[in-house]
């Protein structure tokens, strides 16, 4: 009867799981790469995108990519570009290895943009004005937080890009939109011009 009770599934060998622990921790080593990619693509290419706009914004095909006003939203896009750049170089290399690889870059970007707008209006509202180190400091932490989030769930990705294709489809199209035509609302309007 312990005979017939008996199924791989519920009773797996020691050896299965030190396999499996093996081939994750190899998986880990191999996306340290990626990690050190996005954190330079974002942290570096968002850094040198924000120096440069002012030149940037003269070649007509740029100018919904860089920051062409001091607000919040435009200030987004020195993080959010070069990480779906990122984003869509690895999906391109990885293939079939990492089929939800952008899915886990949205959730990752949707967090961090999310936590980048949250504590400047802190920072803005305690401190009374805007710093620039202050902005450029929480930049980099925005940053290292969606790195450490894609590592954390490198090897837990859902099954399809899908939703994070549509994800980053819509908010490129929000990105593209907003530059030309930015709404009344104090998220798009310049911070010098925001009440103090």
């Amino acid at each position: 009867m312990r005979i017939l009770l008996y199924h791989k599934d519920f009773c797996k060998p020691e050896q299965d799981i030190l396999e499996r622990a093996a081939q994750r921790k190899h998986m880990l080593k191999k996306t340290i790469w990626w990690d050190i990619f996005l954190f330079l693509m974002a942290g570096l290419g968002g850094t040198l995108l924000f120096l440069f706009s002012p030149a940037l914004m003269k070649i007509p095909a740029l100018y919904a990519v860089v920051p062409v006003r001091n607000s919040i939203w435009e200030t987004l896009k020195i993080m959010y570009f070069p990480t779906v750049l990122t984003a869509l170089i690895r999906y391109l290399c990885t293939g079939n290895l990492q089929k939800g690889i952008l899915t886990t870059y949205a959730e990752g970007l949707g967090l961090t943009m999310g936590i980048f707008i949250t504590v400047h209006y802190l920072i803005t509202g305690i401190l009374g004005t805007e710093y620039f180190i202050a902005d450029m400091l929480l930049f980099y932490i925005s940053v290292s937080i969606l790195v450490r989030y894609l590592r954390i769930h490198a090897d837990r990705q859902k099954k399809s890009s899908l939703p994070g294709v549509i994800f980053i489809l819509l908010l490129t199209g929000c990105f593209f939109y907003f530059t030309f035509y930015p709404p009344a609302l104090g998220l798009f309007a310049e911070i010098s011009l925001l009440p103090q």
